[in-house]
């Protein structure tokens, strides 16, 4: 499951089949709130996109779901996001543009998951 600390998700678990470094969640018309994890998601004209970036990422969870539901079967990542500073804009709507944003905040990504991991292990 997939949790989010902040933000418009805060609260709201989904279960998604990936865990990148940052992730699009949109939110529709009517409140209901999803992520754009795979690599083929594209978001509609009327859903507002929030990103977001990865706190944790605790491993794989396996759900056996058998009835109607036995699609929902597989193995999903146990991971905690939280909202990025600043937000993509157009960026968002695009495949291209929105991998480069990505990619543009990476190495700031990983140097802030090092300061907190070294936090952590101090205060142990």
């Amino acid at each position: 499951m997939t949790k989010f600390i902040n933000g418009s998700a805060a609260g709201v678990p989904l279960m998604l089949r990936r865990a990148p470094l940052f992730l699009r969640v949109v939110q529709s018309e009517d409140g209901g709130i999803d992520a754009l994890d795979q690599l083929d998601d594209v978001p509609s004209a009327t859903e507002v996109i929030t990103a977001y970036r990865l706190v944790e990422n605790s491993g794989m969870v396996h759900v056996c779901s058998r009835g109607k539901n036995r699609g929902a079967s597989g193995y999903y990542p146990m991971a905690s996001y939280e909202l990025c500073d600043d937000q993509p804009g157009d960026e968002g709507r695009d495949a291209a543009k929105w991998q480069a944003w990505c990619n543009a905040r990476a190495e700031a990504w990983v140097a802030s998951r090092a300061e907190r991991r070294a936090k952590k292990d101090g205060a142990e």
